[in-house]
């Protein structure tokens, strides 16, 4: 198991152990448990418990509330519980449960207490499509019938959690399977298409639409999508015709990761795996900061690729730079100077401009023609080149262009890093 891949199952333990107990578990709770619909406390005639570390709730009271209606079968000892298109049947002392008709697995089984039947609120309220949260300090579950998203083009409401989720840009196609989400459609990836190596079995049965620069708008309407998830950068032009079709939330950057994950788990009902993979990525910042001390700010990062053609690129902006400039690194001055964001350097003769302290380079030949791999070989074996101060100190890296810049996602973002402990002898 390489570094990479342990610090990757490191994660997700981590995010299962935060599922064990803190969604809705009270074990520890002293205060009497609240349950709280839209923000108005809920009256049960049986008190909310904690049972297994999990909240029960009365089903009938539950489900009055939710305006759901109920049906129990005393010989079977089974409840169900129907609002809209959704059933819901739970059985006394079996943690196996059917939404419309589909066996799935309970953490706890329901029980009986005092001639009233008891279940899992949790369940209950994610599968009739409600967000259900857990305040620790306050020994209250929150849940909420709909939700208003704060995005890049304004505010939207949605009144269930998106089951046909259509997503539009590859950073948030990463996201949603860090989430445990499987979109209904996704655009492709840019290279190992239809999707990045590290997210395809995940993504199994997913319609795909196309490029994140000009999706398939047919095929979106096609699969009849109750959320459309993109991101301003690629689509504000579109965003009327993409909000006609589908309620439609846009991000504001394309790189932003931390911020695109924030809106995607408010969307999904998934803040508690957010949340847990954002304090990890925060530890695990703070660590390589404590490791590398002052080299960081002394260090200029030069982030490069070579075009088709001729010519070469540097980057003052995106996902990689905004990793590097969070962890407290410098950037090479003559970039800088430019006041661009990615800056073109047309010929060798301008070569000084992609130097730095260390140059990390994500090309690809990703329009498979052959001429980006030309070009940049052409450029590698200059003089010009050769004679860099990167170069020279063999501080010149060539690097995994999709976690380092395509993708753009979180879990991206957590395999870069861990990439930065290798080439700064931090492991």
């Amino acid at each position: 198991m390489n570094f990479s891949t342990k610090r990757l199952f490191g994660l997700f333990l981590a995010i299962a152990l935060v599922f064990s107990i803190v969604p809705l578990s009270v074990a520890a709770a002293k205060s009497p448990i609240t349950v709280k619909l839209d923000g108005k406390t809920v009256e049960f005639g049986v008190a909310p418990q904690s049972i297994g570390g999990r909240t029960f709730v009365p089903y009938r009271a539950l489900a009055e509330k939710l305006k759901a209606t109920v049906k129990w079968n005393e010989a079977a000892k089974k409840a169900t519980i129907v609002k809209g298109s959704k059933t819901i049947e739970l059985t006394i002392g079996s943690k196996t449960a059917k939404i419309n008709g589909k066996s799935v697995t309970l953490d706890a089984a329901p029980v009986t207490k005092s001639g009233t039947t008891l279940v899992p609120l949790r369940f209950v309220g994610e599968s009739l499509g409600l967000w259900v949260t857990w305040n620790a300090a306050a020994s209250t579950a929150n849940l909420e019938s709909t939700r208003t998203i704060a995005h890049a083009m304004g505010t939207t409401k949605l009144d269930h959690v998106p089951e046909r989720v259509v997503v539009l840009f590859n950073g948030m196609v990463d996201i949603s399977v860090l989430l445990g989400v499987k979109p209904v459609g996704a655009v492709e990836s840019y290279v190992q298409q239809p999707f990045y190596y590290y997210l395809r079995s995940s993504m199994t049965g997913v319609t795909v639409l196309g490029d994140e620069t000009q999706p398939n708008l047919e095929a979106i309407v096609s699969l009849k999508p109750d959320i459309i998830i993109t991101t301003k950068e690629r689509h504000e032009k579109i965003y009327d015709q993409l909000n006609k079709i589908a309620p439609t939330i846009m991000t504001e950057k394309l790189a932003n990761w931390q911020d695109n994950l924030k809106i995607a788990s408010r969307i999904y009902n998934k803040e508690t795996i957010a949340d847990a993979f954002l304090a990890d990525w925060k530890d695990r910042v703070a660590d390589f900061k404590q490791k590398i001390g002052s080299r960081a700010k002394n260090t200029e990062v030069s982030l490069i690729r070579f075009n088709g053609g001729t010519t070469a690129r540097a980057y003052q902006a995106g996902f990689a730079y905004n990793i590097f400039k969070e962890l407290g690194f410098s950037f090479p001055k003559q970039q800088v100077a430019t006041g661009k964001e990615f800056i073109t350097v047309e010929t060798l003769e301008q070569v000084s401009m992609l130097d730095g302290d260390v140059i990390f380079d994500f090309t690809t030949d990703w329009t498979e023609d052959g001429s980006i791999t030309k070009n940049q070989s052409t450029w590698l074996a200059s003089p010009l080149w050769k004679n860099l101060g990167a170069v020279k100190n063999k501080k010149y890296y060539k690097v995994n262009v999709v976690t380092w810049n395509m993708s753009g996602g979180a879990m991206a973002a957590k395999e870069l890093l861990d990439d930065l402990y290798f080439y700064f002898d931090l492991d």
